[in-house]
């Protein structure tokens, strides 16, 4: 548990570089094109999704979560198919393709429950909850996009950290993350370290 939760500070403060290397490329709010409310859906979908998928990797090991993670494109087309402003619609074949993904999968980790130490349903509902948060993450950013076509990707990925790294707060306060991460850089001596 504690690794899954030492990866996602890692995860997260990385944030803050991303922002930063970001705005070393000349991104500024200013050359924003949509109103920061757009962006609010998107990031708290975005967060989730990683806090999910980093979390259940304390209750499943590496491989099982990657095969639950490689068959989001069933969640994905499905969503497609109900968002207003895509409705996409996707033949027959594809649909079949992606039961078939979905159906490998199950054959996977029912054989990967039996022979892994690491496995839990917990872990299982988790990495679920992320994919099925991953499937509105594209669908809902090719919405924003097509809603205003000035929109850049910088546009996106400097907006949605923005909003996104304060819903981070909470769920580290309450899991004692926050804590945790604090004794921990507390504990090392950077003059040995050198």
């Amino acid at each position: 548990m504690a690794f899954a939760r030492n990866m996602y500070t890692i995860d997260s403060s990385s944030g803050f570089v991303y922002l930063f290397l970001i705005y070393l490329q000349g991104f500024s709010p200013k050359k924003m094109v949509n109103p920061w409310k757009t962006y609010v859906k998107l990031s708290a979908v975005l967060m989730g999704s990683h806090g999910l998928t980093k979390g259940s990797l304390a209750f499943l090991n590496y491989p099982a979560q990657l095969m639950f993670k490689s068959t989001k494109v069933l969640p994905v087309m499905v969503m497609g198919a109900f968002i207003p402003g895509l409705r996409r619609k996707y033949p027959a074949h594809e649909y079949v393709s992606a039961i078939l993904l979905v159906l490998g999968l199950i054959l996977f980790t029912l054989a990967d429950a039996q022979t892994s130490p690491s496995f839990s349903v917990i872990g299982v509902i988790m990495v679920i909850g992320a994919v099925v948060m991953d499937s509105f993450l594209g669908n809902l950013q090719e919405v924003i996009f097509n809603m205003n076509p000035e929109t850049t990707q910088m546009e996106m990925l400097f907006c949605s950290t923005v909003v996104g790294l304060p819903l981070l707060i909470p769920p580290r306060v309450l899991t004692g993350e926050v804590f945790e991460a604090w004794n921990s850089c507390s504990e090392i001596n950077f003059n040995s370290s050198f």
